[in-house]
């Protein structure tokens, strides 16, 4: 059964809240009409039923929560003109499999697609600017993601625990990957960094265990605690010699495979990096080693 979503108050009032579907009996498939400009907070929260919905071209704003808990919802049909998905606007939508997010939408917000465990297939705008926190987290179906170079900031725990997250290509603009941004993503093997990167944030890549060489970009200058704790199949890892600052020397711990760490610069710089203490790395088992440190010193990196 189809719905028509229509705004029973004044004409200039473009916003659709909550209770306006109420008296629509076997709510499946809605079409919100044309003239709504935002989807207010927690208008289709928890309808279990919806399965379907389709949104105008007038639309500019889904507000927060709009649609979380629609457990059956497996399909939304968002066109140009979209300008901003809320927080948590799609959390616990477990059925949806498929989004394709506008070029018009510029903000994507924390939580937005949290929890959406069937997703497999995410196209972002190519305006987007920045992606909030845990926005992704938990789409245990999530293959592949591209983040368009329109964007400058990736919350922390995006893509928290997408288990099957094989692939990803990283916006050339951004400058920080943050903490817990791919933690627990124990299948990815593809990491297309950012040209223009310079931190790495705490447990960053933690716990991806498929992960088995890193290149990091030039410019990259700071690296937080535990990045890369437990990248079990982690071979090698190239580490530029503008390097500033590692928070801790032991951010390869549970790195088991790890035999080669190429430095960009000389022993000197190496040892200032490290404070002169040994890069050590404990194995999952609780065993230590050292791996091998190759020193480039490079004279330019580009």
């Amino acid at each position: 059964m189809t719905d028509f979503i229509t705004n029973p108050l004044e004409e200039e009032n473009k916003v659709l809240y909550r209770g306006f579907y109420e008296n629509c009996a076997n709510m499946r498939t809605v079409r919100v009409e044309e003239g709504i400009e935002e989807i207010g907070e927690n208008a289709f929260r928890d309808s279990a039923e919806l399965t379907e919905v389709y949104l105008p071209r007038s639309l500019k704003k889904i507000s927060a929560c709009a649609f979380a808990g629609c457990s059956n919802l497996k399909k939304v049909y968002m066109e140009y003109g979209l300008e901003e998905i809320g927080d948590e606007a799609f959390s616990g939508c477990a059925s949806i499999y498929d989004v394709n997010i506008p070029d018009t939408v510029k903000r994507i917000g924390e939580g937005a697609f949290e929890g959406c465990a069937s997703l497999s297939k995410v196209k972002l705008s190519e305006s987007v600017y920045m992606i909030g926190a845990g926005a992704f987290s938990y789409c245990f179906n999530l293959t592949e993601i591209t983040i368009p170079d329109s964007c400058v900031l990736v919350e922390f725990n995006c893509f928290y625990s997408c288990f099957s997250l094989e692939a990803v290509k990283l916006s050339d603009n951004m400058g920080l990957i943050d903490d817990s941004t791919f933690e627990g993503c124990r299948s990815l093997t593809v990491v297309d960094m950012p040209v223009k990167l310079k931190k790495i944030g705490r447990r960053a890549f933690a716990g991806c265990s498929s992960l088995s060489s890193l290149i990091l970009p030039v410019g990259t200058s700071s690296i937080g605690l535990d990045a890369f704790f437990g990248c079990s199949s982690l071979v090698r890892i190239a580490i530029p010699k503008r390097l500033s600052e590692l928070e801790d020397v032991e951010l390869f711990n549970g790195c088991d495979a790890l035999a080669e760490i190429s430095f960009g610069g000389d022993r000197m710089l190496f040892e200032n990096l490290t404070r002169g203490r040994a890069l050590t790395v404990q194995r999952s088992d609780l065993s230590t080693f050292t791996p091998k440190i190759t020193f480039m010193d490079l004279k330019d990196e580009i």
